[in-house]
């Protein structure tokens, strides 16, 4: 007789724009090829949790429901599938879980199993906490999109070490911000000179991530400090991010 599969448990949003998530039952899925299963330790929520369930179903017309959401799981891989081989069962990973993309509820974050992947999963190492780690994923995957898609900054993919420098700048409005801090230190790897705003009292921590020169984004004169900054530079681009909208095009006028 085979084992029974643990319970698996998850908060589901039951239909388009409901009001609130549902704790039930769900169903326990073993990996397919190229797939592991994590048994999560911690979740984060993204700005984008909440909006899912006030936005229009068009917006995502594959969507079905109920469906759960959610994209940054840490976890122990517990089962792999076939062809998988840089994971193994009681590995600590860390993984972005992409059900929207899929239509799938067995890859959602919230729930205490999810299917993932495996080249959207990471190791984590020993000194980093489940609680630490489970912030990057949808934040990278943000970065790393807007840096590097052709249709976006196109910029030159990063290595460990950093690539020589390209001799180019970048520059990214909201540095501190989860995205921007991922930001920062990609453009970095990548050879970029990285120019950057942000409150005074974070300006050592984006330091300590590589950024060349940060400036107050509540100044008054800041625009013309970036335009100093910036001057005589080939400028590879801007990077806004910010809650919404910036105002009078904030980020073309420094660049």
């Amino acid at each position: 007789m085979a084992p029974q599969a643990p319970q698996n448990h998850a908060a589901w949003q039951i239909a388009a724009k409901a009001p609130r998530l549902e704790v039930k039952e769900a169903a326990y899925t073993h990996p397919a090829a190229s797939e592991i299963l994590i048994r999560n330790q911690a979740v984060a929520v993204n700005y984008v949790e909440p909006a899912l369930q006030t936005l229009r179903p068009d917006l995502f017309p594959w969507v079905t429901y109920p469906q759960i959401f959610g994209n940054d799981i840490v976890g122990e891989v517990v089962e792999v599938g076939p062809g998988v081989e840089a994971f193994k069962p009681g590995d600590r990973v860390v993984a972005h879980a992409i059900n929207i993309t899929n239509n799938k509820p067995s890859e959602g974050a919230f729930q205490l199993y999810t299917i993932v992947s495996h080249f959207m999963a990471a190791p984590i190492p020993d000194r980093v906490s489940y609680e630490q780690a489970c912030v990057l994923p949808l934040a990278l995957s943000t970065a790393s999109c807007a840096l590097y898609q052709k249709d976006q900054l196109a910029l030159e993919l990063p290595t460990v070490p950093a690539q020589p420098s390209t001799d180019k700048t970048v520059l990214v409005w909201g540095g501190v911000s989860s995205v921007g801090c991922c930001a920062v230190q990609l453009a970095v790897a990548s050879g970029y000179e990285v120019v950057t705003v942000a409150s005074p009292k974070n300006f050592g921590l984006l330091e300590t991530l590589g950024a060349a020169s940060v400036f107050d984004y509540h100044a008054a004169d800041v625009f013309e400090q970036l335009v100093g900054a910036l001057a005589g530079k080939d400028c590879a681009g801007g990077l806004a991010i910010v809650p919404g909208p910036l105002r009078d095009n904030e980020v073309d006028r420094a660049v």
